[in-house]
């Protein structure tokens, strides 16, 4: 083939390139514009109350849900929602946006689809919602509320609330206070703070794998494994046992027996957490704290005391006054006190737990966070019902 004839090829190659590209342009344009037809009677999304819950105030009178302040503009989402009727949206096109503005894309997108089907709705939402995950994943400082009647982080609905704003948190801890929630803001990341990632990996031991992030703005939910794997915790580093399960019961439970509000059916839920919670409990290992007097060795992994050897237990005394042994759900929990005050962490399971409070009047679990007081006279009737229950079963 001569020069001339490779020039030619050459030539035609690329101008059915560019009737290609240009045909797929035009078919790309003729889509959006269908979708954009196909949704012209919807406006944008607007952000919701954070909490449907009402309240009363001291009149009597009942207070309206606080809506907070839209942070993007109308000018703003006139630019970015027609994003959506995009067929094949580019990630590059979505990389200088704020969280808030692709948490928005999200919830127009899902807004629209259920109006009429986008194209690939499911690709074009995975490529946004990526975006989010990264930014999340790289954040140099995330704030969180906390639960102050827990210790843990405010779990809304079972998701940890994280917020990407400081001030989005502050606002929402002051809609949340309005609705007698005692929660505060707390952030990670910035100098003489918590890193970032420790804090998804607390939510870890917590047992709280969903996180809402931004709620009370335009928010997402986002499963916290999206985020960073779980801890190794089969390393000798990390103290058994591991009850993430029942740090989350415990976290539910407590966090609406505390709150000062009456609603429809609170009896039911709360009967129902406070089931979940003690099903827990009592199949579940603690750590105790214990110092020894005496000679002893571990034998695999008991402890083989000598007979001589004496074991003695802390007393903490508990907001009634009278006497409680404190446990641990796990070695974060243990290392916050009595680690540190040079007591030893042995692990019991439940029904040898029990047989350590016959002088006290019950045990106190995660006494830094939870401070579940548990009497024994509760401890009787839940055992009790225990066994009736098994006792019914064929």
């Amino acid at each position: 083939m001569g020069l001339f004839d490779r020039f030619s090829a050459e030539k035609r190659k690329e101008a059915a390139e560019k009737e290609e590209a240009r045909r797929a342009e035009e078919e790309r344009s003729s889509i959006a514009e269908r979708q954009r037809k196909e949704h012209e009677k919807l406006s944008w999304p607007v952000i919701k109350p954070l909490s449907p819950v009402r309240v009363r105030d001291e009149s009597g009178n009942e207070k309206t849900p606080a809506i907070l302040k839209d942070p993007i503009s109308p000018e703003r989402k006139d630019e970015i929602g027609p994003m959506v009727f995009d067929p094949r949206i580019n990630s590059d096109s979505i990389r200088f946006l704020s969280i808030q503005e692709l948490i928005f894309l999200l919830t127009t997108m899902e807004a629209f689809q259920r109006e009429a089907p986008l194209q690939d709705f499911e690709g074009n939402r995975r490529i946004v919602y990526n975006e989010v995950i990264g930014r999340l994943r790289d954040a140099k400082r995330i704030h969180v509320l906390l639960d102050l009647t827990t210790g843990y982080p405010y779990l809304d609905h079972g998701f940890a609330s994280v917020y990407s704003e400081e001030e989005y948190a502050h606002a929402a801890a002051g809609v949340l206070a309005a609705q007698y929630r005692r929660v505060a803001v707390q952030s990670f990341g910035a100098e003489g703070e918590p890193p970032v990632p420790g804090f998804f990996e607390f939510l870890y031991y917590m047992g709280a794998e969903h996180i809402l992030l931004d709620n009370g703005y335009y928010g997402v939910r986002i499963d916290r494994a999206q985020i960073i794997a779980p801890p190794n915790v089969t390393g000798g580093e990390s103290l058994p046992p591991l009850n993430p399960p029942l740090n989350f019961a415990l976290c539910e439970f407590l966090s609406e027996i505390r709150w000062p509000v009456k609603y429809e059916k609170r009896d039911e839920l709360l009967q129902e957490r406070e089931a979940r919670m003690w099903g827990l409990i009592r199949t579940s290992h603690f750590i105790v704290p214990m110092q020894q007097e005496g000679p002893a060795e571990l034998v695999g992994d008991k402890l083989k005391l000598g007979k001589e050897t004496r074991l003695r237990f802390p007393m903490m005394t508990g907001p009634d006054g009278k006497t409680y042994l404190p446990v641990f759900t796990d070695g974060p929990e243990f290392s916050k006190k009595f680690a540190r005050e040079g007591w030893n962490g042995a692990s019991f399971e439940w029904k040898d737990v029990l047989s350590l409070i016959r002088e006290r009047d019950g045990l106190i679990v995660n006494p830094l966070t939870h401070k579940a007081v548990l009497t024994k006279e509760r401890i009787a009737q839940m055992e009790t019902a225990a066994a009736l229950q098994a006792a019914m079963k064929p």
